[in-house]
């Protein structure tokens, strides 16, 4: 008989362990869409080069091999068969709402980054209060969009549509901000590690975060919403938890669950 539960709560280090596996095991699927991600990033760099301002403009672009990513991550996560086309064909189904979320996050940067700037030059406790308000928009802004993007793409939630995305999103922020601030941190300083070592960042960076994302954002998102997503056999687990013996069960259970 064939039955589903709550995901087991969310850990950062499980996260990331699950990813590096994910990685190792779908690795030929995930680099070929990490390059394209690195080929867009280029091009973004290359505009700034000759034209700052044309940047700006350009930068929402990236969303699209963004979503991709986080596309194949979703997938992995969730159990799915998954290729190389699926991050193509994920551009064409978010790529809207992507490029929207892509263009907000550029906007509000450019933005709450001028504010900081603009307070930190002022010696008065208003410009100190008006930074600090600007830094701590900057993080919301980007932790709500990283669990978006998560969030747009995951398959037990086809149909749903990019409000319920980032309002769920931004529910998931207020419930758990020191775990969700936690992860675009390591997310952070993954992607800052990897531009010293360039080949990382074009390969490995940006799908691992995905990975990580995805592990850590949809079991906290399926908690929150009272969503059962973690299937089983119950006959199977009964019968591994009379073999196991005595003491033996709860252990097997998040074996299990795991």
């Amino acid at each position: 008989m064939a039955g589903a539960g709550l995901p087991a709560p969310s850990r950062l280090r499980g996260a990331l362990r699950s990813a590096a596996l994910d990685f190792y095991f779908n690795s030929w699927r995930l680099v070929p869409a990490n390059l394209v991600w690195a080929a867009f990033l280029a091009l973004v760099v290359g505009v700034g080069l000759i034209w700052p301002v044309g940047a700006l403009l350009v930068a929402p672009l990236l969303a699209l091999p963004t979503v991709g990513l986080f596309r194949l991550a979703a997938l992995i996560g969730r159990g799915h068969p998954v290729s190389f086309s699926d991050a193509l064909v994920a551009w064409r189904r978010y790529g809207l709402p992507a490029l929207e979320s892509g263009a907000i996050l550029t906007l509000m940067t450019t933005v709450l980054l001028v504010d900081l700037s603009v307070g930190l030059a002022s010696p008065d406790p208003v410009g100190i209060a008006f930074a600090t308000a600007a830094f701590w928009g900057w993080l919301a802004s980007w932790a709500v969009g990283l669990v978006f993007w998560a969030l747009l793409v995951d398959p037990e939630r086809e149909g749903e549509g990019p409000r319920a995305a980032a309002r769920l999103a931004a529910l998931l922020v207020v419930a758990h901000p020191i775990r969700i601030g936690a992860l675009l941190l390591v997310g952070a300083l993954l992607l800052a590690a990897s531009a010293v070592l360039l080949a990382a960042l074009l390969t490995v960076s940006v799908a691992f975060v995905a990975l990580a994302a995805t592990r850590y954002v949809l079991p906290a998102a399926d908690r929150l919403e009272g969503r059962a997503t973690v299937r089983q056999d119950v006959g199977d687990v009964a019968g591994e938890v009379m073999a196991a013996g005595p003491g033996r069960g709860d252990a097997v259970r998040r074996a299990r669950r795991r």
